[in-house]
């Protein structure tokens, strides 16, 4: 305190201000550290989890669609006739041999092809020929002919007639071609035909080595695919889907194999199962984004993955792609054995092969989702994402993950540029202080709170300060600067709520809030949206009799109310072409009642059209047609763009609108087996589309309509007509 005595006020003053100053700063500092840390962890959470959701929503999808096709293709006719006349042709296989000849060329088959090539995927211990050799007649007689008689692995593939002269063969040439084009189209890795009474696989379109053998015994009795077999022979029940998880498949080479499998029927008859085999590259391809993870949020560390029940992989890690150096060496440094390490070597995949255990992944795997931070398998701290995926009767986990190190880097580099702008402030300023502090404490004060108040966003500032030397001239300087700031931020606010009018006035909701963030190329696909036209009838020569500025305002008026209308509906307006008003629901916002809101919002036009012809003295009517399915929407144009949708569904919604009487309600066969039951309609004809071909059309009967929507009675009877 006397050392304080002995000092000056401007002394004091000035140590008051650089010891505050920089208590300022490090108090400032370590609160936006905090509070940005805790921004960065919310906001990098909040990113994994959409980027979590949206891999479990396409894996589930992928399942789905598998389950999805192998039951319609076990209900087929083909699928049925296949199953029942590959059985009979493999029975009356039973009788057939092979001589000397051909038994030695299916043993160096599997001795000079097969079992090299599996040696190279099985790590532990040698595989030999004699314990994968088929042991029935059947089973060598017909990979004689389709395997080891033609060498080729594309010509075993799409062989259809060996030319044995065999009924079983005739059978194969019939049907072979169909179940191997869906193989290939949908890259299943093998599609099977099972006689699940004798275990027998009857017919598989890859042709590996499992080929007219029997599942149930010899080297493959426990392998996935068995056991999906076994399910279904227990089960035995319509519909029945058993979905096996990946196991490694000797018959594929050891590589990590998942199936399938559904029952057929004949009638109430069961007679057999088909059998997807899927392949671990589509689980792959999805999990690692196609290796565009950067292009999908997930930066340079960023990564989600599979891991099964069993905690091992199921799909590959990033670094795993990347670097596979990189990646062994963070595994040994974590401590994973030698012998894990070796393996994942030698098969040149982690998956099947490495185990994850982390407490995320627990609670993942019994069927809970949160975010947390730990160290991942690599023993780098992460911040991760985590939830269930069930498939079939198990659940598999799903990680999103990204570095700490990559999440927090921006926080860190603003500490580090804190304090050194901090250290180099002080040092600058403490004898520029001590020679000004004198000169300037009281009008620098003034100044001071002038600019703060700007800064805090306060624009309309005025210092009155009476001195006529330079800080009265500087006073002068800011009231100017204060003025001008001041108006040019009205101007900026008008001009940006006439932008953002104007954006969204040519652009959907989301669309706009896409490209004001800077995204140019915009392009969406809508899977399902209804799309509606409606064109006024008459208007066109009412337009010729008015002079132009009647009939703007009465085309305005006619618009206006359709587009209050829309947005009472949850509908959106795409675009006005002159007399015709286009508009479609479900897109921005999806809906699951989007048909019946269009078909609402249809009904409410025609009470609109029919209110303006008593107000105005008009007689315009309304064409309108309705039809719903994908649409592809995107900003078109550069410097005048608009947001354009295309595909068949605005064709078919066009081609269909027209019609030769007044005020009608047209729609496909999809919107009218969605609201089918909640209007009447009747079929009225067909309308042929160019590339869509000829569709049915329906007609909405106004009259009958019990609904909350009160049509104006002079539309009462009021039916669709088209020329069929």
């Amino acid at each position: 305190m006397r050392f304080l005595n002995k000092l000056s006020i401007q002394s004091k003053l000035l140590l008051m201000l650089l010891l505050i100053s920089i208590a300022l700063i490090f108090i400032t500092g370590y609160m936006d550290y905090s509070s940005g840390k805790t921004a960065f962890t919310k906001t990098i959470f909040n990113q994994l989890v959409i980027l979590r959701s949206v891999r479990a929503k396409e894996i589930e999808s992928y399942f789905q669609f598998s389950k999805n096709q192998i039951l319609t293709v076990s209900e087929s006719p083909s699928a049925i006739e296949a199953m029942k006349t590959f059985k009979a042709a493999y029975q009356k296989l039973e009788t057939q041999t092979l001589n000397p000849n051909q038994q030695q060329q299916l043993e160096k088959y599997y001795q000079n092809v097969f079992i090299p090539e599996l040696g190279h995927n099985v790590v532990d211990g040698t595989p030999i020929a004699e314990t994968y050799l088929p042991q029935t007649s059947v089973a060598q007689y017909l990979q004689y002919h389709y395997l080891a008689k033609n060498r080729s692995k594309q010509r075993q593939n799409d062989l259809e007639n060996p030319g044995d002269g065999s009924e079983y063969s005739k059978v194969h040439q019939k049907y072979h071609p169909l179940f191997r084009n869906l193989q290939k189209r949908f890259k299943y890795n093998d599609i099977y035909l099972i006689d699940v009474d004798s275990g027998n696989i009857v017919y598989s379109a890859e042709k590996q080595v499992d080929f007219a053998t029997n599942i149930g015994l010899g080297p493959y009795e426990n392998t996935n695919l068995a056991k999906a077999i076994l399910s279904i022979e227990k089960s035995r029940d319509h519909s029945l889907i058993i979905i096996k998880d990946f196991e490694p498949y000797r018959p594929s080479y050891n590589k990590p194999s998942a199936f399938i499998a559904t029952t057929i029927f004949d009638g109430t008859e069961f007679i057999g199962a088909l059998v997807f085999q899927l392949p671990i590259e589509k689980i792959n391809g999805i999990m690692t984004s196609s290796g565009q993870w950067e292009q999908t949020g997930l930066g340079q560390t960023g990564e989600t993955y599979l891991v099964g029940p069993d905690n091992l992989l199921r799909s590959l890690p990033r670094q795993f792609v990347e670097n596979p150096n990189q990646y062994y060496q963070a595994l040994e440094k974590n401590g994973l054995d030698n012998n894990t390490i070796e393996r994942i070597r030698r098969l040149n995949t982690p998956i099947l092969v490495q185990k994850i255990e982390s407490s995320a992944l627990e609670q993942a795997i019994t069927g809970k989702k949160g975010t947390a931070i730990y160290q991942d398998y690599r023993g780098i701290p992460v911040l991760a994402a985590y939830q269930p995926i069930q498939v079939g009767d198990f659940n598999w986990g799903l990680i999103a993950q990204m570095s700490a190190d990559e999440a927090f880097a921006p926080i860190n580099e603003f500490t580090r540029q804190l304090l050194v702008t901090s250290a180099i402030l002080v040092v600058f300023f403490t004898p520029l202080s001590n020679w000004l502090a004198r000169l300037f404490v009281r009008p620098i004060k003034q100044l001071r709170a002038g600019a703060c108040r700007i800064g805090s966003g306060e624009t309309d500032v005025k210092l009155n300060i009476q001195s006529k030397d330079e800080f009265g001239e500087l006073a002068v300087a800011f009231n100017y600067m204060s003025e001008n700031l001041h108006q040019r931020e009205l101007l900026i606010q008008q001009m940006k709520q006439e932008n953002e009018n104007l954006l969204l006035n040519i652009l959907p909701d989301l669309i706009a809030k896409r490209y004001k963030k800077g995204e140019q190329a915009i392009a969406d696909t809508f899977p399902n949206v209804t799309v509606l036209y409606a064109e006024i009838e008459g208007f066109n020569e009412l337009s010729a009799e008015l002079p132009p500025e009647q009939t703007i305002r009465l085309l305005n008026e006619i618009v206006s109310a359709f587009d209050e209308a829309a947005e009472a509906y949850g509908v959106e307006k795409m675009r006005t072409i002159g007399n015709l008003y286009v508009a479609v629901c479900g897109l921005s916002v999806a809906r699951v009642d989007h048909v019946k809101r269009t078909v609402d919002f249809a009904l409410d036009l025609l009470k609109l059209i029919t209110r303006f012809n008593q107000q105005q003295g008009t007689k315009l009517s309304l064409d309108i047609g309705i039809h719903c399915g994908p649409v592809v929407g995107g900003i078109v144009g550069k410097t005048r763009f608009i947001y354009a949708l295309t595909g068949e569904t605005m064709r078919i919604a066009y081609a269909i609108h027209s019609s030769p009487r007044q005020n009608v309600i047209q729609v496909t066969h999809k919107v009218y087996e969605s609201v089918k039951d909640l209007y009447p309609f009747e079929q009225i004809g067909e309308v042929e589309i160019p590339k869509a071909g000829v569709i049915p059309i329906w007609s909405m009967k106004i009259g009958g309509i019990k609904s909350s929507i009160n049509v104006n009675s002079s539309l009462n009877g009021a039916s669709v007509g088209i020329i069929d």
